[in-house]
């Protein structure tokens, strides 16, 4: 029998999934309006290996969007592979380098490969091979072993490595060349041992990149040497590649799309209508009911503990985004036994609900003048934001800012549009 610490920890970030198709809802409504779909013809189709980029909110579930693309590609026999870029690099530091990444998904790929086909299978690491191009003399250090850490070394734990690689690629295109060579090596043994023509790398977390420190200005600066600057750079001749970025990306860079193959965004579960001029926004019951959905495939027995119009509630404040809608039900539940309330709790208006909506929006006093706008803005203009950018040193930082939190939510149907969740309605009013 479960019991409400089961229920509460099946929505942890952290919670282990077997095989993350067992728990995948699709927020499409048609294949037609599936990023995933989409991004996976192109695949198929592509004649030459492509350069792609996938957007998300940190929550809308995109990670889970590219296992079950990794895991469609797989079904066709293509040979696909996953690079966390949080296990090389830091993320919160926000003057990251395209050496950086480059070498990033490259030691991704040297991992995924050797922990698919075995130790033995390549002759040696993107690590072994560059330490031996730059002659350096530094004892690499292993990764600090955390929760489901795998990789041996990091570019976060070797500073000095770091350091000499970027001053090495900055002193020549040695490096670049290297790297090209790796990769092609890598594409070469694989195809040989699976008899297969196409290769693809996935490059995920990269939409975690952040400014903690308030140096917004500096990742946007790093973020066009990144995709920007030079893309050319960030492509593979004989490997398909997939990078996800930040959310407002298009809105600071709304010119990026035309140096990659493709651009695909995530949007978030569609709880709301399209927004009409000047009238209230409106629930999309079908988009609640498939958020419903994820919280039956999380935990079978779920309306022992929260009942389904609390659910529903949940999963309209939150604007269908999935982490916002987990953390709500875990602080209910934990309220819920606090309180010494019985379960399961069925009101929308009960006091564990009322408590969870406040542990959920209590951190929201940071906001700042120009953050409070764009709020505004964003909340009464849905459209194209990066139309409304007038200064980007005054401008982009609370967007930046807004989107990390996710206070500014995605939304698609035809164009992308944007939306505040209506779990801030209270902020508001109370601001009014």
């Amino acid at each position: 029998m479960s019991t409400p610490r089961d229920f509460h920890n099946s929505f942890l970030d952290t919670a282990k999934r077997d095989d993350i198709l067992n728990y995948y809802v699709n927020r499409a409504p048609d294949d037609a309006h599936d990023s995933v779909e989409d991004m996976k013809q192109a695949i198929e189709w592509e004649d030459t290996p492509g350069c792609y980029l996938f957007s998300g909110l940190r929550g809308a579930g995109k990670t889970t969007e590219l296992q079950r693309l990794l895991a469609d590609l797989k079904v066709k026999n293509i040979p696909a592979f996953y690079c966390s870029a949080d296990s090389f690099l830091d993320l919160n530091e926000p003057a990251i380098t395209q050496t950086e990444l480059i070498f990033t998904a490259l030691a991704g790929l040297s991992h995924a490969v050797k922990k698919a086909y075995g130790d033995d299978f390549l002759t040696e690491t993107i690590w072994e091979r560059t330490k031996k191009a730059m002659d350096s003399k530094v004892e690499l250090k292993p990764k600090l072993k955390a929760a489901g850490a795998e990789v041996e070394f990091s570019l976060e734990e070797n500073v000095t490595f770091k350091q000499e690689l970027i001053k090495f690629a900055n002193s020549s295109n040695k490096f670049f060349q290297e790297a090209i060579k790796f990769a092609n090596d890598v594409a070469a043994s694989v195809k040989q041992y699976t008899n297969q023509d196409k290769v693809v790398l996935v490059v995920d977390s990269l939409e975690r990149l952040s400014a903690p420190n308030g140096q917004e200005n500096v990742l946007f600066e790093s973020l066009k040497d990144l995709f920007f600057n030079s893309p050319a750079r960030l492509s593979f001749e004989n490997i398909t590649v997939i990078y996800t970025v930040p959310p407002y990306i298009h809105a600071v860079l709304p010119s990026i799309d035309q140096f990659y193959s493709g651009s695909f965004s995530l949007p978030n579960f569609k709880v709301m209508q399209t927004p009409k001029k000047e009238k209230p926004i409106e629930k999309n019951p079908e988009g609640i009911a498939k958020m419903v959905c994820v919280v039956e495939k999380r935990f079978p027995e779920w309306e022992n503990y929260i009942s389904k119009p609390v659910i529903e509630e949940f999963a309209w404040l939150c604007g269908g985004n999935v982490r916002r809608m987990f953390a709500l039900i875990r602080h209910t539940t934990k309220k819920a036994v606090l309180g010494k309330v019985n379960f399961p709790v069925n009101r929308v208006n009960s006091t564990p609900v009322k408590q969870a909506i406040l542990e959920e929006t209590k951190n929201v006093q940071w906001l700042n003048a120009q953050d409070r706008k764009w709020l505004i803005h964003c909340r009464e203009h849905s459209g194209n934001l990066a139309q409304y950018i007038n200064d980007l040193a005054s401008d982009l930082p609370p967007i930046i800012r807004l989107f990390d939190h996710s206070l500014v939510l995605n939304y698609q149907n035809g164009s992308i549009w944007y939306q505040v969740p209506p779990i801030m309605n209270d902020y508001f009013d109370a601001q009014s």
